[in-house]
């Protein structure tokens, strides 16, 4: 196994730039005015050489080291060579389309974000997986994997594009020596008990811990990501899905209607509320990225309560990314839970509940001339044994990983033992019924439409300026709103004359079972 890295840690977890975003915009206007083209047919093989070499191009989030250690295990089992490549974020997304674009058949398994699969399947860039998925069904067990992982990730249109390696919810991290210390009522982690909590109360106790010194340290009450354009994207939409917001008047769910409604109530309302944060916030956090806000929450260890990604669950027990060292948060390579613990994001009373899904797949170019090699890799590297494998790797860091994309797992005794959180975050992804409704679909909360992209460039900036206080939260959302309608429009968006999908997780969930 040979393998190319830089590690650029600002730019990970969830890592974008929007620099891609004329890439994402391209083409889309005369190419959505008569519709997405079909998908190329697969075509299989007999099976899979030994002595191949597939090229993989992944990104550099925390599922990539413990598969980089354990790349030699598939090896030593096929007898496939594997070049695995690592970039950053903003080189992925432009390697991937510039060598769709040259139909070059250099990447046989693409790291793919969940914002482009439909760019990349309504494009013929990557193959649709159903026929192998199929074939294989009892090898890769479909029903394993969690629902609204593949529906946030994979599916697009009715079919399954990547299968997932690493998908991601967001939920709430405190400090428990703070809030015991100050007398505060801890955030819940069970459901039954979360009918009051709210973002009300969640702003409340980020009023009082702000400014309080504990243990010798003063804590500032929260910590927002705040860079533009996605970083602030992924943190503020989780808030606004909360309290209602959508991006679209109408989307997953068929009829397709792509008015934008960025500059609704509920979003002008949710985006004065970010600011609120902001203002208890460290003040350079207006620039901070992914890691950023964790190394905040983690390594400095001066914030007592804040919301982010289910990676930090893990990730802010180290001094660094992917360092050996412990940060105040772990305690011999593993988390200690008597200093922080993972709860169960606030609510809305007045809303449905909507929680982020994100994360990273893996899929296969259409002009891969080792689709077969290239697929008993994805299964490898998404099969229950070897991701139980990735969570108890020591290499090049301890446990720095527990982003399961099967639901087996999260019932792991070995490794709740290690990742005491697991029931939550497997709740989470799977959503409730009571005492309230509880939606996990990243569908809604980041629309996984083509043009994404392009748009998330535009509400990032704007978002940004009203956090900074240069506009108002209206205002910001005025201009975000009338420039996306203009995009839109221009791309054939508006009004939309292509045909809809009914894309719901449960048609997602019916899909499933058909190919299972």
């Amino acid at each position: 196994m040979s393998s190319e890295k830089k590690i650029s840690r600002r730019k990970l977890i969830y890592a974008g730039i929007g620099a891609a975003a004329a890439i994402a915009a391209g083409s889309l206007a005369a190419y959505y005015a008569m519709g997405p083209p079909a998908p190329p047919a697969t075509r299989t093989t007999t099976g899979p050489r030994k002595g191949a070499t597939i090229n993989v191009l992944s990104i550099q989030d925390p599922f990539f080291f413990p598969m980089e250690t354990l790349i030699e295990n598939f090896e030593k089992e096929t007898g496939i060579k594997v070049n695995l490549q690592a970039v950053a974020y903003d080189e992925l997304h432009a390697k991937l389309v510039n060598s769709f674009l040259a139909k070059s058949p250099g990447i046989d398994v693409a790291c793919v974000d969940q914002m482009w699969v439909a760019q990349y399947a309504d494009s013929g860039w990557i193959i649709p997986l159903d026929e192998y998925i199929e074939r294989d069904k009892k090898e890769v067990n479909m029903m394993d994997f969690i629902p609204s992982a593949v529906y946030s990730l994979c599916e697009w249109r009715g079919k399954i594009w990547t299968l997932p390696v690493a998908p991601y919810a967001q939920g709430v991290l405190y400090r428990v020596d703070v809030f015991d210390e100050l007398g505060l009522e801890h955030p819940p982690t069970d459901v039954n008990k979360s009918a009051d909590w709210t973002w009300d109360k969640y702003y409340d106790l980020v009023k009082k811990i702000n400014g309080k010194t504990v243990g010798g340290t003063r804590f500032y009450g929260t910590v927002i990501c705040g860079a533009q354009p996605a970083p602030i994207v992924h943190m503020y939409t989780q808030l606004g899905a909360s309290n209602g917001a959508r991006w679209f008047k109408s989307f997953p769910e068929a009829p397709w209607d792509f008015e934008p409604l960025l500059n609704s109530p509920d979003n002008i309302s949710s985006l004065e509320f970010y600011r609120k944060l902001y203002l208890e916030s460290p003040p350079e956090c207006i620039n901070y990225l992914w890691f950023d806000a964790g190394m905040q929450f983690g390594m400095k260890g001066n914030v007592g309560l804040m919301y982010w990604w289910t990676p930090y669950f893990y990730l802010v027990t180290k001094a660094g990314y992917m360092v050996k060292e412990d940060s105040v948060l772990g305690i011999d390579g593993k988390p200690n839970y008597d200093k922080y613990k993972c709860a169960l994001l606030p609510r809305n009373p007045a809303k449905t509940q909507v929680i982020s899904v994100g994360g990273w797949s893996f899929g296969i170019p259409t002009y891969s001339a080792n689709k077969e090699e290239a697929w008993e890799f994805i299964k490898w590297v998404t099969s229950a044994k070897t991701q139980k494998e990735m969570g108890l790797c020591l290499e090049p860091s301890p446990y720095q990983f527990a982003d399961f994309p099967r639901k087996s797992l999260y019932e792991d005794r070995q490794l709740q033992e290690i990742y005491p959180w697991l029931p939550l975050q497997l709740k989470l992804f799977e959503g409730w019924d009571s005492p309230y409704k509880a939606i996990p679909s990243g569908k809604i909360v980041r629309p996984t439409v083509p043009i994404y992209v392009t748009l998330e460039g535009i509400y990032g900036l704007y978002l940004n300026k009203a956090v900074a206080g240069e506009m108002s939260a209206s205002e910001a959302l005025d201009t975000a709103n009338s420039f996306s309608k203009t995009i839109l429009e221009k791309n054939f968006y508006i009004p939309w004359k292509a045909e809809s999908y009914n894309d719901t997780l449960e048609s997602c969930i019916e899909l499933m079972k058909r190919l299972s």
